[in-house]
Formats: structure tokens, sequence, C-alpha cells
């Protein structure tokens, strides 16, 4: 019997990349309007280092590149951090959710600053379908993901014991080593930076379960005798 669904936030119930290129859009908009590039080659620049280079590089590019001073750096960055996302679930996924808050008790536990993971489930009004959602590094970023502390306090929040859990993310060695570790099954999703991961060696990393998206976990769950239709 499972009484509650727990999920990670950044490529699982949206796709991340569509809050970095928001977040690139938002720098090359302040960038348009204060140095007086064409928003679109400095946003077409910005993706490019993103695809070749990863995030890390991007800001550091485009302050050099576009305002000639690294130290416009932690400008951009501020930016980045403080926009309002344009994100949005994948069509069905709020019906699914509407669902599936009807059998279940629901969580969400993410990394990251915390008003930045805020802003995101702002712009995809996620509060009002989940009875729990739990910041991790609001006490630190040391007890992230895979640490049992947030996997321990969403249970106590949630009132669910693990046995009776089950937590959803892409990332076999956050989500499913914590999830394990907590004595949580684990349904990997197979999206996001994370879809080629292997789960190694290391059994706690191993998947109770795949789906390559969310439409599939009401059979999933059926499968796995917690789950009743209609």
């Amino acid at each position: 019997m499972i009484d509650a669904l727990i999920f990670d936030l950044d490529d699982t119930l949206y796709v991340e990349r569509d809050f970095v290129a928001s977040g690139y859009r938002a720098v090359a908009r302040h960038i348009a309007l204060c140095y007086r590039w064409p928003e679109e080659i400095v946003f077409d620049r910005m993706m490019g280092v993103f695809n070749t280079d990863g995030r890390g590089k991007v800001l550091e590019a485009a302050a050099h590149e576009f305002i000639g001073s690294s130290a416009s750096v932690s400008e951009l960055v501020d930016i980045y951090r403080r926009h309002s996302p344009s994100i949005q679930l994948a069509p069905g996924y709020e019906a699914l959710l509407e669902r599936l808050h009807l059998e279940f008790r629901l969580g969400i536990l993410t990394d990251g600053m915390p008003e930045v993971q805020r802003r995101k489930i702002a712009a995809l009004r996620l509060e009002r379908l989940f009875d729990a959602i739990v910041y991790t590094w609001e006490s630190g970023s040391e007890l992230e993901k895979p640490h049992p502390f947030g996997f321990g306090l969403i249970l106590d929040v949630l009132g669910v014991p693990p046995s009776r859990s089950v937590f959803i993310g892409d990332n076999p060695y956050k989500d499913g080593r914590g999830a394990h570790n907590a004595g949580m099954r684990f349904i990997r999703v197979l999206s996001g930076e994370d879809t080629g991961r292997s789960e190694g060696c290391h059994t706690e990393e191993k998947a109770d379960f795949v789906v390559s998206n969310l439409y599939e976990l009401p059979g999933i769950l059926q499968h796995a005798g917690s789950y009743e239709t209609d």
C-alpha cells in the first residue's frame, strides 16, 4: 500500500533547460537595454555557449563579450536568479497531478537556492497540488539529496512511513540513493541531463521502476497494487 508520492522538481515535473533558457532571456534583455546590444544576438550567443560548454561558462562569457568587464558577472548572476521564470508543466501533467492527489498525499523535495526554487514552484502553480514542499538548502546546501535529512523531513511533514511512500525523480545518485537509504521505493523518470546516466553498481541507486515520463505513473502504481483506477 502506498500513501504518498514524493517528487523531485527539476527535470522531473518540468524541463530544467526551459528554466535556463528563461534566465538567459532575462539576462539578454538586460544587456540589450543597458548596453545596447541586440537581444537576439546576446541570447543566441549565450545558448550557444551553454550547448557547447555548459551553464558554468555562460554568464562569464556574456559579461566579457557584451559588457567588457568580468566584474559584471555578479550583476548577470543576480538577474538570472531573480527573474520570474517562463516555464510550464508538460501538457496533461496538471490534470495527472490532480488525479493522483485524490488518491495520495503529494510532496516535492528539491535542492537549490530556496528563493529560486520557490519562483519555479510559483510559475508552475504547484502549491495547490502538493501537501508538502521541502527545500533542502533552507537547512544548508550540505544537506541536499542524497543526504537523509530532506527525505526524513518531508516524510514527517506528510505523516507517512517510508515503506508506504515512493520517490519519483530523474537522478539515480541523488534521488535513487537518497530514497532507498530512507526506506522508500524509487521510480526513475528518464528525462533531462541524467537520462543517459548509469545507475552504476550501487544497489541503492537502482530504480524499482523506470518510466519515460509521468504519464506512465498510474500504470506503474496500478501494477504495484497501489493505484485504483475508475
